[in-house]
Protein backbone atom coordinates (compact mmCIF):
# COMPACT_ATOMS: atom_id res chain seq x y z
CA UNK A 1 0.00 0.00 0.00
CA UNK A 2 1.45 3.29 -1.04
CA UNK A 3 2.32 5.64 1.77
CA UNK A 4 0.61 9.00 1.34
CA UNK A 5 3.06 11.75 0.82
CA UNK A 6 2.98 14.74 3.10
CA UNK A 7 2.79 18.14 1.48
CA UNK A 8 6.01 20.05 1.83
CA UNK A 9 5.80 22.93 4.28
CA UNK A 10 5.07 26.24 2.68
CA UNK A 11 8.07 28.56 3.04
CA UNK A 12 7.35 31.67 5.05
CA UNK A 13 6.44 34.58 2.88
CA UNK A 14 8.52 37.65 3.14
CA UNK A 15 6.52 40.58 4.46
CA UNK A 16 6.23 43.32 1.91
CA UNK A 17 6.65 46.88 3.04
CA UNK A 18 4.92 49.67 1.24
CA UNK A 19 7.47 51.81 -0.52
CA UNK A 20 7.70 55.53 0.06
CA UNK A 21 5.84 57.26 -2.79
CA UNK A 22 8.20 58.69 -5.37
CA UNK A 23 6.34 62.00 -5.43
CA UNK A 24 7.04 62.45 -1.72
CA UNK A 25 10.77 61.95 -2.16
CA UNK A 26 10.80 64.24 -5.19
CA UNK A 27 8.92 67.09 -3.48
CA UNK A 28 11.95 68.53 -1.67
CA UNK A 29 14.41 68.61 -4.62
CA UNK A 30 11.69 69.79 -7.01
CA UNK A 31 10.85 72.69 -4.70
CA UNK A 32 14.50 73.65 -4.32
CA UNK A 33 14.99 73.53 -8.07
CA UNK A 34 11.87 75.60 -8.75
CA UNK A 35 12.84 78.26 -6.22
CA UNK A 36 16.46 78.35 -7.33
CA UNK A 37 15.51 78.80 -10.97
CA UNK A 38 13.09 81.58 -10.07
CA UNK A 39 15.77 83.33 -8.02
CA UNK A 40 18.03 83.37 -11.08
CA UNK A 41 15.47 84.13 -13.79
CA UNK A 42 13.50 86.78 -11.91
CA UNK A 43 15.22 90.20 -12.05
CA UNK A 44 13.55 91.17 -8.78
CA UNK A 45 14.80 88.10 -6.91
CA UNK A 46 18.29 88.32 -8.41
CA UNK A 47 18.61 91.98 -7.45
CA UNK A 48 17.43 91.32 -3.92
CA UNK A 49 19.92 88.47 -3.44
CA UNK A 50 22.79 90.68 -4.59
CA UNK A 51 22.07 93.07 -1.73
CA UNK A 52 22.25 90.55 1.09
CA UNK A 53 25.07 90.90 3.69
CA UNK A 54 26.75 87.68 2.49
CA UNK A 55 26.70 88.83 -1.13
CA UNK A 56 28.22 92.19 -0.20
CA UNK A 57 30.88 90.42 1.88
CA UNK A 58 31.79 88.26 -1.10
CA UNK A 59 32.01 91.35 -3.29
CA UNK A 60 34.35 93.00 -0.80
CA UNK A 61 31.93 95.68 0.37
CA UNK A 62 32.78 96.35 3.99
CA UNK A 63 31.68 98.88 6.56
CA UNK A 64 28.27 99.79 7.97
CA UNK A 65 26.58 99.65 4.57
CA UNK A 66 22.89 98.92 5.06
CA UNK A 67 21.17 96.99 2.27
CA UNK A 68 17.98 98.46 0.80
CA UNK A 69 14.64 97.22 2.12
CA UNK A 70 13.56 93.79 0.93
CA UNK A 71 11.49 93.91 -2.26
CA UNK A 72 9.32 91.01 -1.09
CA UNK A 73 7.78 90.33 2.32
CA UNK A 74 9.17 86.78 2.38
CA UNK A 75 12.65 88.08 1.62
CA UNK A 76 12.66 89.65 5.08
CA UNK A 77 14.06 87.45 7.80
CA UNK A 78 11.66 89.01 10.29
CA UNK A 79 8.51 88.03 8.38
CA UNK A 80 5.93 86.49 10.67
CA UNK A 81 6.13 83.01 9.15
CA UNK A 82 9.90 82.88 9.51
CA UNK A 83 9.85 84.24 13.06
CA UNK A 84 7.02 82.12 14.45
CA UNK A 85 7.03 79.03 12.26
CA UNK A 86 10.45 78.34 10.74
CA UNK A 87 12.51 79.45 13.74
CA UNK A 88 10.54 77.14 16.02
CA UNK A 89 9.85 74.54 13.35
CA UNK A 90 10.84 71.63 15.59
CA UNK A 91 7.96 72.51 17.94
CA UNK A 92 5.40 72.52 15.11
CA UNK A 93 6.78 69.27 13.67
CA UNK A 94 6.63 67.62 17.08
CA UNK A 95 3.02 68.67 17.53
CA UNK A 96 2.18 67.30 14.07
CA UNK A 97 3.92 64.02 14.84
CA UNK A 98 2.11 63.64 18.16
CA UNK A 99 -1.24 64.32 16.50
CA UNK A 100 -0.59 61.47 14.04
CA UNK A 101 0.35 59.02 16.78
CA UNK A 102 -2.85 59.67 18.75
CA UNK A 103 -5.17 59.64 15.74
CA UNK A 104 -4.01 57.27 12.98
CA UNK A 105 -5.31 53.68 12.79
CA UNK A 106 -1.77 52.31 12.37
CA UNK A 107 -1.25 53.22 16.03
CA UNK A 108 -4.73 53.40 17.54
CA UNK A 109 -6.31 50.37 15.84
CA UNK A 110 -3.35 48.02 16.19
CA UNK A 111 -3.61 44.96 18.41
CA UNK A 112 -2.82 45.33 22.08
CA UNK A 113 0.51 43.53 21.59
CA UNK A 114 1.55 45.59 18.59
CA UNK A 115 0.49 49.06 19.70
CA UNK A 116 3.33 49.72 22.22
CA UNK A 117 5.94 48.47 19.75
CA UNK A 118 4.64 50.63 16.90
CA UNK A 119 4.45 53.73 19.06
CA UNK A 120 7.91 53.12 20.53
CA UNK A 121 9.43 52.67 17.07
CA UNK A 122 7.66 55.78 15.75
CA UNK A 123 9.04 57.79 18.66
CA UNK A 124 12.47 56.29 17.98
CA UNK A 125 12.34 57.36 14.34
CA UNK A 126 11.36 60.86 15.34
CA UNK A 127 14.14 60.97 17.93
CA UNK A 128 16.68 60.06 15.23
CA UNK A 129 15.31 62.77 12.94
CA UNK A 130 15.54 65.25 15.80
CA UNK A 131 19.12 64.16 16.49
CA UNK A 132 20.06 64.81 12.85
CA UNK A 133 18.47 68.28 13.05
CA UNK A 134 20.19 69.01 16.37
CA UNK A 135 23.66 67.98 15.21
CA UNK A 136 23.27 69.98 12.01
CA UNK A 137 21.85 73.20 13.41
CA UNK A 138 22.44 73.33 17.17
CA UNK A 139 25.44 71.43 18.58
CA UNK A 140 27.82 68.71 17.39
CA UNK A 141 30.40 68.14 20.13
CA UNK A 142 30.94 71.88 20.02
CA UNK A 143 29.65 74.12 17.22
CA UNK A 144 26.93 72.65 15.03
CA UNK A 145 27.76 71.12 11.64
CA UNK A 146 26.31 74.14 9.88
CA UNK A 147 28.49 76.57 11.91
CA UNK A 148 31.64 74.49 11.43
CA UNK A 149 31.13 74.46 7.67
CA UNK A 150 30.51 78.21 7.67
CA UNK A 151 33.80 78.95 9.44
CA UNK A 152 35.81 76.44 7.38
CA UNK A 153 34.64 78.08 4.15
CA UNK A 154 35.84 81.51 5.22
CA UNK A 155 32.89 82.86 7.17
CA UNK A 156 33.08 84.62 10.48
CA UNK A 157 31.71 87.22 12.82
CA UNK A 158 32.00 90.89 11.93
CA UNK A 159 30.90 94.05 13.69
CA UNK A 160 30.81 92.57 17.20
CA UNK A 161 30.81 94.84 20.25
CA UNK A 162 34.10 96.56 21.06
CA UNK A 163 34.54 94.64 24.32
CA UNK A 164 35.14 91.37 22.46
CA UNK A 165 36.16 92.60 19.05
CA UNK A 166 39.82 91.74 19.54
CA UNK A 167 41.40 88.82 17.71
CA UNK A 168 41.00 86.42 20.64
CA UNK A 169 37.41 87.46 21.22
CA UNK A 170 36.36 87.10 17.61
CA UNK A 171 38.08 83.75 17.37
CA UNK A 172 35.80 82.49 20.12
CA UNK A 173 32.64 83.49 18.25
CA UNK A 174 32.39 80.29 16.23
CA UNK A 175 28.62 80.00 16.19
CA UNK A 176 25.98 82.17 14.59
CA UNK A 177 24.09 82.44 17.88
CA UNK A 178 27.16 83.69 19.78
CA UNK A 179 27.99 86.18 17.05
CA UNK A 180 24.47 87.63 16.95
CA UNK A 181 24.37 87.69 20.74
CA UNK A 182 27.49 89.88 20.71
CA UNK A 183 25.89 92.27 18.24
CA UNK A 184 27.87 90.99 15.27
CA UNK A 185 26.93 89.74 11.82
CA UNK A 186 27.54 86.18 10.65
CA UNK A 187 28.67 86.45 7.05
CA UNK A 188 31.07 85.36 4.36
CA UNK A 189 30.93 81.58 4.51
CA UNK A 190 28.94 78.62 3.29
CA UNK A 191 25.55 78.78 5.03
CA UNK A 192 23.96 75.36 4.81
CA UNK A 193 20.29 74.55 5.12
CA UNK A 194 19.44 72.55 8.24
CA UNK A 195 17.91 69.15 7.65
CA UNK A 196 14.42 69.64 9.03
CA UNK A 197 13.22 66.08 8.73
CA UNK A 198 9.96 65.36 10.53
CA UNK A 199 7.71 62.34 10.44
CA UNK A 200 5.85 63.07 7.22
CA UNK A 201 6.73 59.65 5.83
CA UNK A 202 5.05 58.07 8.83
CA UNK A 203 1.85 59.91 8.03
CA UNK A 204 1.81 58.59 4.46
CA UNK A 205 2.61 54.95 5.12
CA UNK A 206 1.15 54.69 8.58
CA UNK A 207 -2.53 54.96 7.79
CA UNK A 208 -2.45 52.10 5.29
CA UNK A 209 -0.28 49.80 7.36
CA UNK A 210 -2.59 48.98 10.27
CA UNK A 211 -5.14 46.22 10.43
CA UNK A 212 -8.22 46.75 8.32
CA UNK A 213 -11.02 48.29 10.30
CA UNK A 214 -14.29 46.76 9.16
CA UNK A 215 -16.49 49.57 10.32
CA UNK A 216 -15.72 53.23 10.10
CA UNK A 217 -15.17 54.68 13.52
CA UNK A 218 -17.58 57.32 14.59
CA UNK A 219 -17.87 59.91 17.31
CA UNK A 220 -14.94 61.45 19.11
CA UNK A 221 -12.22 59.32 17.48
CA UNK A 222 -13.35 60.36 14.02
CA UNK A 223 -13.39 64.04 15.00
CA UNK A 224 -9.87 63.78 16.46
CA UNK A 225 -8.61 62.05 13.32
CA UNK A 226 -10.15 64.68 11.06
CA UNK A 227 -8.73 67.68 12.93
CA UNK A 228 -5.34 66.00 13.36
CA UNK A 229 -5.21 65.49 9.61
CA UNK A 230 -6.07 69.13 9.02
CA UNK A 231 -3.41 70.30 11.45
CA UNK A 232 -0.74 68.12 9.83
CA UNK A 233 -1.83 69.41 6.43
CA UNK A 234 -1.38 73.03 7.56
CA UNK A 235 2.08 72.30 8.99
CA UNK A 236 3.07 70.49 5.81
CA UNK A 237 1.72 73.27 3.59
CA UNK A 238 3.51 76.02 5.51
CA UNK A 239 6.72 73.97 5.54
CA UNK A 240 6.58 73.56 1.78
CA UNK A 241 5.83 77.24 1.22
CA UNK A 242 8.66 78.45 3.45
CA UNK A 243 11.04 76.00 1.78
CA UNK A 244 10.10 77.54 -1.56
CA UNK A 245 10.58 81.07 -0.17
CA UNK A 246 13.97 80.07 1.22
CA UNK A 247 14.99 78.65 -2.15
CA UNK A 248 14.01 81.93 -3.84
CA UNK A 249 15.28 84.57 -1.45
CA UNK A 250 18.10 82.97 0.57
CA UNK A 251 21.18 80.80 0.14
CA UNK A 252 23.33 79.85 -2.81
CA UNK A 253 22.80 76.84 -5.07
CA UNK A 254 25.56 74.92 -3.29
CA UNK A 255 24.13 75.69 0.13
CA UNK A 256 20.67 74.54 -0.86
CA UNK A 257 21.81 71.31 -2.46
CA UNK A 258 24.06 70.49 0.49
CA UNK A 259 20.98 70.91 2.68
CA UNK A 260 19.12 68.55 0.37
CA UNK A 261 21.91 65.98 0.71
CA UNK A 262 21.71 66.12 4.51
CA UNK A 263 17.93 65.73 4.45
CA UNK A 264 17.97 62.79 2.02
CA UNK A 265 20.74 61.07 3.98
CA UNK A 266 18.58 61.30 7.11
CA UNK A 267 15.48 60.01 5.31
CA UNK A 268 17.47 57.12 3.82
CA UNK A 269 18.86 56.10 7.21
CA UNK A 270 15.52 56.21 9.01
CA UNK A 271 12.94 55.21 6.41
CA UNK A 272 14.59 53.40 3.49
CA UNK A 273 17.50 51.45 4.97
CA UNK A 274 15.26 49.59 7.48
CA UNK A 275 13.34 48.09 4.54
CA UNK A 276 16.56 46.44 3.35
CA UNK A 277 18.40 45.71 6.61
CA UNK A 278 16.47 43.40 8.92
CA UNK A 279 18.54 44.14 12.02
CA UNK A 280 18.02 47.89 11.66
CA UNK A 281 14.32 47.33 10.91
CA UNK A 282 13.93 45.50 14.20
CA UNK A 283 15.15 48.64 15.98
CA UNK A 284 13.39 51.51 14.21
CA UNK A 285 10.65 49.61 12.44
CA UNK A 286 8.79 50.56 9.27
CA UNK A 287 5.83 52.96 9.47
CA UNK A 288 2.57 51.06 9.85
CA UNK A 289 4.14 47.61 10.27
Amino acid sequence: MATPTRPSPTPPTRQKHKQIPAYLLAAYPATLLLGSLFSVLSPTAAGSRNNTPSAMHTAGIAGPHKPPPAVNYFARKDNIFNAYFVKIGWLWMTAAFASLVVSQPAYTAAGAAQRPRRIAQAVGRYALATLAWYLTTQWCFGPAVIDRGFVITGGGCGGASSSISGADGLRGLVTAAACKGAGGRWSGGHDGVGARVGSGVDSVNGEDGGEKVGKKEEGQDEVVRKWAGRFVGVVFGLSWWMLLMTAIWFHTWLEKWNGLFLALATIYSIYILPRRAGAWRDVVGVPGV
